[in-house]
């Protein structure tokens, strides 16, 4: 390598001379400056003229029906396909259930005050406190000690009305 660098040192670089060229001055010429006429013009402020005010018609609203898809005769489902083997098959669809509510009779209700929570199998929950229980349970209450009737009068002075 140290002969490549040797030979690139010996050989001289080659530069060109920069030539200048003379610059010659051109003679500027002026022309007289001849002004162009004044022509005024006159605007003409244009009429407006005010049309009465008209109420535009309201824009009859087209009614636009949504489409009615029917009820899918067939549905998936799983099942057993043609081969045998498990998969997913086309079936009609079951029933939807509907369930008819039923008109229990209304039980009147009776307020008690308990001083104890107790909890009675076959009866319920009383909590400590006003308690509101239909008629019959509040019977099977009364037998216990703890548990007398309440009056409307000290239950509206409880809450307030």
């Amino acid at each position: 390598m140290s002969e490549i660098n040797n030979e690139n040192e010996s050989t001289p670089l080659a530069v060109d001379p920069i030539v200048e060229s003379p610059v010659v001055e051109e003679a500027v010429v002026e022309a007289p400056v001849v002004e162009a006429p004044v022509v005024e013009t006159v605007e003409e402020a244009p009429v407006v003229e005010v049309a009465p005010e008209v109420e535009p018609e309201a824009p009859k609203q087209e009614v636009v029906e949504r489409p009615v898809y029917g009820a899918r005769e067939e549905v998936q489902g799983v099942g057993v396909t043609a081969g045998g083997a498990i998969g997913t098959t086309v079936s009609a669809p079951a029933p939807r259930k509907t369930f008819a509510q039923k008109d229990k009779p209304k039980e009147e209700k009776i307020a008690l005050y308990s001083t104890k929570n107790v909890t009675w199998a076959e009866v319920g929950k009383v909590y400590r406190g006003y308690n509101i229980v239909p008629v019959s349970a509040a019977d099977k209450w009364l037998t216990r000690d703890h548990v007398r009737v309440a009056t409307p009068e000290e239950v509206a002075k409880e809450f307030g009305k």
